[in-house]
């Protein structure tokens, strides 16, 4: 597959925030690549017509991020054109604590990253893709001492941002006889995807 766009910025670290003692907490995970990773093309349940399976280029891997569950959301804003194209510009607010100068320097290479496509977890225990054709196409970020936390750790909001031909798409890795739950058995297909 020939890639849509070429990378300058590559991801290099996890993200992981820290533990607060207040509603929200952490632990809302999202699985990271970048567009040129991929190769071939993606499956889907023949069931529920999810995305269920992809495969990366060569040793190619991604990031795992675990940002604060309850202070990020995704949205998606859809415009037709009179030709009957479609373009949705989708958008996904993470949020991540950082406590020391190689965390925080984690969050600056997350956010000058080109082309994430992000695996983002809902808490309604589902998983979204977002920006899967073209890759996000810009990222800003809001940085605070978290002031008004109950903890210690400074706070990376990151907004992405990137206009793709349909609205987020569910992914659904298939579930085998192990008795997983539909999450757990798509976590763990992602979580082979990505650098421990």
């Amino acid at each position: 597959m020939p890639d849509l766009l070429t990378i300058c910025n590559r991801l290099t670290n996890n993200l992981s925030s820290r533990k607060c003692p207040v509603p929200g907490g952490t632990n809302r995970r999202s699985w990271v690549f970048q567009r040129d990773q991929f190769t071939g093309a993606f499956t889907r349940s023949s069931t529920t017509g999810a995305l269920s399976g992809f495969a990366l280029a060569g040793d190619e891997l991604g990031i795992k991020a675990v940002g604060r569950p309850k202070k990020g959301n995704g949205a998606g804003k859809g415009t037709q054109s009179d030709t009957g194209s479609t373009e949705v510009e989708q958008t996904l607010i993470q949020e991540f604590t950082f406590a020391n100068q190689n965390e925080l320097d984690a969050n600056e290479a997350y956010l000058k990253a080109d082309g994430k496509v992000v695996f983002q977890e809902l808490n309604s225990g589902q998983i979204r893709v977002y920006f899967k054709e073209f890759g996000n196409e810009t990222a800003t970020a809001e940085e605070g001492t978290g002031t008004l936390l109950a903890d210690e750790s400074q706070v990376m909001k990151m907004t992405l941002v990137g206009k793709e031909p349909k609205f987020a798409e569910f992914f659904e890795a298939p579930v085998g006889s192990g008795g997983l739950s539909q999450l757990e058995a798509s976590a763990a297909y992602l979580d082979a995807l990505t650098k421990a």
